[in-house]
C-alpha cells in the first residue's frame, strides 16, 4: 500500500471516541469471539504461558505484541482488531505474572507483579516464537509491536535474537524507568536495602494491589470509553488485576534498561519509536539514547498523548496508527 492508501484505510477503520461503546459491542467483541484463538505453552522453566492469536487468511506478515506492566490480552482487543483488518495475523503473549499466565511460586495473589530477571520474559518470548508463532504463521515474516515494559522486553529480545524480526514498533517503550520526583540516590539506596533485607515481594513505595477505584483522570489513557472497557475487564476477571510492582520487579527493570542501553548497537533492523509527549511512566532520555545508538531507529513524537498511545483519543490515535501501519507497509 502507498502512504496515501494506508492513511485512507486507517481513517476508514479507526473508531471514534463517541462511537467506541457501540462499536465495541457490534464489531470488536464479535471479532474477538470469531477470530481470536487461545493457546498455552510451557516455557523453559516449566511456567505455563497464555497466548492469543488470529490468523489472517491473506496474511501480509505476523505481528507479535509484547504488552506493558500490569496489562493483559483484553486491553489490546481494539489493537488486535485493527491489525487484523489491515491484513496482518496477530500473536499476543501474556507475560509471566500477567493475565492467565502463571505467577511465580512465591506469589499468591493476582495483582502483585514479580520477576527475578527480564531474561525470563525474553526466554518466554523465544519459546513463544518457537512453539506458537512459527507454528501458525502463514508467511513466516515477523514484525514486533511492543509497549512500555513490553518495549523493554521486546528490545532485549531484538538484542539477543537479532535475526527473528524484520521490523519493530516500540510504543512508549520503557527504556528508562521514571521514578518521578524521587532522587536517583534515594532509588539506589532503596534498591540495595531491599536486596539486603529481602524485600523482594514487597510493593515499592507508590505501588499497591488492585483497589477497584476508577481513576481515569490520573490514568495513562486520554480516551475515557477505552479506559472504561479496560477497567471493567479488571473488575470482572480476577486474572486481569495485575496492578503493583514489587522490589524484585523494580530491580530487574532497572537492570534491564541498563542492558538495553549498553547493547543498543546490536539492533540494526528498522525501528519506529513512538514517544508520548505527556508520558509520566517512562523517561524520554532512555528512548532518545536508544534511537541514537541503535542502527536504524526513527522517533515520532505525539506531544498531546499520555503513556498509552493505543488508548488515546481519536485525534491522537489517527496519526499514530497512520505512522504504525505505514511503517509496517514499507518495503
Amino acid at each position: 500500500m502507498t502512504r496515501e492508501e494506508t492513511k485512507a484505510a486507517v481513517k476508514a477503520l479507526l473508531i471514534s471516541d463517541e462511537d467506541f461503546a457501540a462499536r465495541l459491542e457490534d464489531t470488536i467483541k464479535p471479532w474477538v469471539a470469531e477470530h481470536l484463538q487461545e493457546e498455552y505453552f510451557t516455557s523453559f522453566d516449566g511456567t505455563r504461558i497464555h497466548t492469543h492469536y488470529a490468523i489472517h487468511p491473506k496474511e501480509k506478515a505476523s505481528i507479535v505484541i509484547s504488552h506493558g506492566f500490569c496489562e493483559f490480552a483484553g486491553k489490546f482487543h481494539e489493537v488486535m482488531y485493527y491489525m487484523y483488518e489491515m491484513g496482518y495475523s496477530v500473536f499476543f503473549i501474556e507475560h509471566r505474572g500477567h493475565g492467565f499466565s502463571d505467577r511465580a511460586d512465591c506469589i499468591h495473589e493476582w495483582d502483585r507483579v514479580y520477576v527475578k530477571d527480564y531474561g525470563e520474559y525474553v526466554q518466554d518470548m523465544h519459546e513463544f516464537m518457537e512453539q506458537v508463532v512459527k507454528k501458525h504463521s502463514l508467511t513466516h515474516k515477523y514484525y514486533l509491536y511492543a509497549h512500555s515494559m513490553g518495549g523493554a522486553i521486546g528490545t532485549l529480545f531484538l538484542e539477543k535474537y537479532p535475526e527473528v524480526f524484520e521490523r519493530a514498533v516500540l510504543s512508549s517503550p520503557m527504556l528508562q524507568v521514571n521514578f518521578g520526583k524521587n532522587p536517583t540516590w534515594l532509588v539506589k539506596v532503596l534498591m540495595v536495602l531491599s536486596k539486603i533485607l529481602r524485600w523482594d515481594l514487597k510493593y515499592v513505595p507508590g505501588q499497591k494491589g488492585f483497589d477497584h477505584v476508577y481513576v481515569f483522570a490520573t490514568s495513562s489513557s486520554t480516551s475515557e470509553p477505552r479506559y472504561a472497557y479496560i477497567f471493567n475487564q479488571r473488575e470482572q476477571v480476577p486474572q486481569y488485576t495485575s496492578y503493583g510492582g514489587t522490589y524484585a520487579w523494580t530491580r530487574a527493570s532497572i537492570k534491564a534498561t541498563k542492558q538495553i542501553a549498553r547493547d543498543a548497537g546490536k539492533v540494526q533492523i528498522p525501528v519506529l519509536l513512538c514517544q508520548a509527549g505527556r508520558d509520566t511512566m517512562v523517561r524520554a532520555e532512555g528512548q532518545e539514547y536508544f534511537a541514537k545508538n541503535s542502527g536504524n531507529t526513527r522517533i515520532v513524537r505525539f506531544p498531546d498523548s499520555k503513556h498509552e498511545l493505543f488508548t488515546a483519543t481519536y485525534d491522537i490515535m489517527l496519526p499514530y496508527y497512520e505512522e504504525v501501519f505505514d511503517f509496517y507497509a514499507e518495503k
